[in-house]
C-alpha cells in the first residue's frame, strides 16, 4: 500500500503522525511535505492582501499547490492521499482527483479545529464531503450542526496520541538543562499568560518555552518569576523538559474549543507530572489524582503546584507521574496505534 502525504500546514503538524505511519509493515510512505512546506500560507499573513482573504476564508494559493498536489498524485498514483488540513485545497482539485484516481482514498486529517473562526476555510467546506475518510481530535467536530452539516459521511474521532520512540522518560536529567520545578511549552496566548502571571504573584517560578511571548500586549503580565525561553522546543528537547521537570502545566487554547490537546497525551507518555484544566475528555483519559492532577480556575492551580511541589509530597507526585505513563501503554494511546485505526477505517 503507498500512501502520499501532503500538508500545507506547520511541520509539527505532520511529522509525527507520518514517523508513526512508518512505523506500520507493509506500507510505502511517500512524504510530498518537503515539496509542498514553502506553501504554508500562514507566512503570508504579514501581506495585507493575503490577511484579508486569509480571514475570508480564501487563503491565496501563491505557490501553485493545488496543481503540485495534483500532478504529484500523477507521479506517484498512492493507494491513499493524508491530507493534513487541507484548506488551501480547492474543491476542483479534490473532485478531478477523485474522477481521474477511481481507486485512490482520500483521508483528511487536522489537530485543529476547522470552524473555529481563524481556520475556517470556503475550500475546506465545499471539498471537504470528497474525502473518505475525515480524522479530527475535536470530538465536537463530529457533532450534526459541523462535519455532517458539510456532508461528511465517514468520520473518525481521535484522542490525541504520542509517538512511542519520541515520548520517552529520560533518567539523565541532571545531564540536561531542563530540570525545571514548573514547565510551560507552548505559543503566547493572554489567558495562559494571565493564569501564570497569578502563579507568579504567589512566589512559584515557571520557565516558559515557546514563541511570541515577547509581545507587546503581554507585557504588563510579566513578572520575574517567568523565565522565558524564546525558543521552540522539539524532539529530545521537548521530550526531556516534560520528563525531567517536576509539573507540567497543560492549558487548551480557548480559540480551538479544546477539551484535550496534544501535551495531554505526550506530557504523561514522556514520565512527566501533568497539571492540566479539568475537562471531561481529560478525566476519561487520565484518571485524576492517579494518573494526573487538574484544576479549575487559578485558585485551584495555585494550591495544587505548591502542594505538589513540596518536597514531602514527592513520592505522590512521582506516583502519578509514573501512573500517568502506564495508562498510554496500557491503553495504547500511541501515535502508531491511531496509524493502524485510520487504516482499519479507511479499508472497511
Amino acid at each position: 500500500m503507498k500512501i502520499l502525504f501532503v500538508s500545507s500546514s506547520a511541520p509539527n503538524k505532520i511529522n509525527l503522525m507520518l514517523e508513526a505511519f512508518k512505523n506500520i509493515k507493509n506500507l510505502e510512505i511517500v512524504s510530498e511535505y518537503e515539496k509542498f512546506k514553502s506553501d504554508n500560507y500562514y507566512s503570508n499573513k504579514t501581506n495585507f492582501i493575503d490577511k484579508i482573504f486569509t480571514k475570508l476564508g480564501l487563503p491565496i494559493d501563491r505557490t501553485n499547490f493545488n496543481n503540485r498536489v495534483y500532478n504529484t498524485c500523477v507521479e506517484f498514483s498512492p493507494d491513499i492521499i493524508f491530507i493534513v488540513k487541507g484548506n488551501i485545497l480547492k474543491p476542483r482539485i479534490v473532485k478531478k482527483i477523485r474522477k481521474n484516481f477511481p481507486h485512490l482514498k482520500l483521508i483528511n486529517w487536522t489537530l485543529d479545529d476547522m470552524f473555529a473562526k481563524h481556520n475556517r476555510s470556503i475550500y475546506y467546506a465545499k471539498s471537504i464531503r470528497f474525502y473518505d475518510l475525515v480524522v479530527t481530535t475535536k470530538s465536537y467536530n463530529c457533532n450534526n450542526d459541523e462535519l455532517p452539516s458539510l456532508g461528511v459521511k465517514k468520520i473518525l474521532f481521535q484522542n490525541n496520541g504520542f509517538l512511542s520512540l519520541l515520548h520517552k522518560p529520560c533518567y539523565l536529567c541532571d545531564e540536561t538543562n531542563y530540570s525545571h520545578d514548573v514547565v510551560f511549552i507552548g505559543s503566547a496566548e493572554l489567558d495562559r499568560l494571565k493564569l501564570m502571571n497569578a502563579m507568579a504573584l504567589s512566589g512559584i517560578v515557571i520557565n516558559i518555552y515557546g514563541v511570541g511571548w515577547e509581545r507587546k500586549v503581554f507585557a504588563q503580565y510579566m513578572h520575574q518569576n517567568l523565565i522565558i525561553h524564546h525558543q521552540e522546543l522539539r524532539g529530545d528537547s521537548y521530550s526531556n523538559a516534560l520528563s525531567c521537570s517536576k509539573i507540567s502545566l497543560c492549558f487548551l487554547r480557548k480559540i480551538n474549543r479544546d477539551l484535550q490537546t496534544a501535551r495531554t497525551v505526550e506530557i504523561p507518555a514522556c514520565g512527566g507530572f501533568m497539571l492540566a484544566e479539568r475537562t471531561d475528555e481529560h478525566q476519561k483519559m487520565f484518571l485524576e489524582g492517579v494518573e494526573a492532577e487538574y484544576f479549575e480556575g487559578v485558585d485551584e492551580l495555585i494550591a495544587k503546584t505548591k502542594y505538589f511541589l513540596e518536597n514531602k509530597n514527592k513520592n505522590e507526585r512521582i506516583k502519578i507521574a509514573r501512573n500517568g505513563r502506564e495508562r498510554c501503554l496500557k491503553s495504547d494511546y500511541s501515535l502508531e496505534n491511531r496509524a493502524k485505526e485510520i487504516l482499519n477505517k479507511i479499508t472497511q
